[in-house]
């Protein structure tokens, strides 16, 4: 058996709408569900091995994504810079920055939780 790379599971998150519809189904099995390669194997009607071909080539694809369009490399840069700016801002602009997460879909309500701690991370 292979060790499951955990940012894969990010990396899902992000990309899974492109996807095909047989690695995405492979892919949540596999690192959302947490299935064995036998277990997914008899779940989807194919092979072990196939399930494996099809998770590494899934996984591929995911990591190719990313490369072109890095789209969790800018999420995590603008969680941190969010974080910055709650950090020290006056109560008018932390609102501002809560908004703009929430409407981009990152982790606004984690934000919200720590407004009043002493360091506002996102």
């Amino acid at each position: 058996m292979f060790e499951k790379n955990l940012e894969i599971a990010a990396l899902l998150d992000e990309y899974a709408a492109v996807l095909t519809e047989r690695h995405r189904v492979l892919l949540n099995y596999y690192y959302n569900e947490d299935l064995s390669l036998a277990e997914i194997a008899t779940l989807v009607g194919i092979s072990r091995q196939g399930v494996r071909d099809g998770i590494k080539k899934a996984e591929e694809e995911l990591f190719f994504l990313e490369r072109g369009l890095s789209l969790m490399q800018r999420s995590e840069q603008t969680r941190v810079l969010a974080s910055e700016i709650l950090a020290d801002c006056s109560s008018e602009t932390r609102s501002a920055v809560l908004a703009l997460l929430r409407s981009m879909g990152l982790d606004a309500a984690d934000s919200e939780e720590g407004e009043g701690g002493p360091n506002g991370n996102v």
